[in-house]
């Protein structure tokens, strides 16, 4: 069983994308409470460290790891390199992208793979990104920085994002962008994702009406050590949580009634979902330590309110059964900082088998949904 070591984890984008291509996440790094407390709830057989990995010498991963990990995955902080932030040269978080390459440097998996915004690939960060890779250039093959979508690999939302992979020769069969590339599949419609999900309500539980879609099957399949059991069982039962209300005056409902499907709402500047298109980015918002500011949620393509954490779940990728955190805030940021667990999967089943991984034997349990659906 190959070992995945997930740093700058969240909740677990990456964790369960590794684990449903075959890998065994053996040990997260998060910083937020909140999110951490997610992937452990999520992640029960991952050992799950709070730490500051700014303040964390390589070497003391290495002794959390014990035995050598056969990947490291992870998604530094990019907001000192993002196109919607301030793209802050001096943003103390632009340095634990050098982090992540120490580390690998350090505990010297057989591959790596790490992903953040395409505006780390700006003439301006050229210097951070040359620092960062040249820590590792001499044990392993990089493969060129590249700008992949998450819509191309089957996800519900346009998400860009560079991924770069490096791998050791001598013990990982030749990993080629050609094939990541090739691991594309047709994007998912909004209005595929979000079929069955119910309305929101005030108990933030409700019975799904319709569940066995394409879509629904890829994103619920069960996988052996991840997931609370008490929610996928929920969920075989046909309910799910994360449809708490977000109440609305009379006069925003109006207009958000008035703003038609793929068009920004005007006073808010909120836009509204295409049921026929995959969904734009979605949002994290910022933490307490940034000031707490909720990000812009989009409007459904057919109710005039905003999405439910649920449905933001389903168009990132999430299963039904995932469980985020009691509130909207903490949950709709967690997912918003997420990479998609599909595109996640899609990539490093691509590394899984050139680590010599049988992913055909992946642990999945099946396309599992609820025994009374509606079909």
């Amino acid at each position: 069983m190959a070992n995945v070591v997930d740093l700058f984890a969240g909740c677990g984008g990456l964790s369960l994308g590794a684990a449903r291509a075959g890998l065994h996440p053996s040990l997260a790094v998060e910083l937020d409470n909140h999110a951490s407390a997610a992937h452990s709830k999520n992640f029960p057989q991952c050992k799950t460290a709070v730490l500051d990995l700014s303040k964390v010498e390589s070497r003391d991963i290495g002794s959390l790891v014990g035995s050598k990990p056969d990947l490291v995955v992870g998604g530094p902080p990019c907001q000192g390199f993002s196109y919607i932030g301030k793209r802050d040269q001096n943003d103390p978080r632009n340095n634990l992208l050098d982090k992540f390459f120490e580390i690998v440097a350090d505990i010297k998996p057989r591959a790596f793979m790490m992903e953040n915004v395409p505006g780390l690939l700006d003439q301006s960060n050229q210097q951070f990104l040359e620092k960062a890779i040249n820590r590792v250039a001499d044990r392993y093959t990089i493969l060129a920085p590249t700008v992949l979508d998450a819509a191309d690999f089957g996800a519900a939302t346009r998400r860009k994002r560079v991924i770069i992979v490096g791998y050791d020769s001598a013990s990982v069969n030749r990993i080629s962008l050609e094939c990541i590339k090739n691991a594309c599949s047709p994007s998912t419609t909004v209005r595929e994702a979000l079929a069955g999900l119910p309305e929101p309500n005030s108990t933030d539980i409700g019975k799904l009406e319709l569940a066995d879609t394409p879509y629904v099957r890829l994103i619920n399949r069960t996988t052996e050590s991840v997931g609370c059991q008490e929610k996928i069982q929920a969920f075989l039962n046909g309910f799910v949580s994360g449809l708490e209300t977000t109440r609305h005056t009379d006069v925003v409902r109006e207009r958000f009634r008035g703003t038609l499907p793929g068009q920004t709402e005007q006073t808010s500047r909120f836009f509204r979902l295409h049921p026929d298109q995959p969904a734009r980015t979605l949002r994290a918002g910022t933490g307490a330590d940034r000031g707490s500011f909720q990000s812009a949620r989009p409007i459904h393509f057919l109710s005039p309110r905003v999405v439910t954490v649920r449905e933001a779940a389903r168009i990132q990728g999430f299963p039904d059964w995932f469980d985020f955190h009691p509130t909207k805030w903490h949950s709709h940021r967690m997912i918003g900082n997420s990479v998609s667990p599909i595109f996640a999967e899609a990539v490093l089943k691509v590394l899984a088998d050139a680590l010599g991984i049988n992913t055909e034997q992946s642990r999945l349990f099946g396309d599992q949904i609820p025994t009374d659906a509606v079909a």
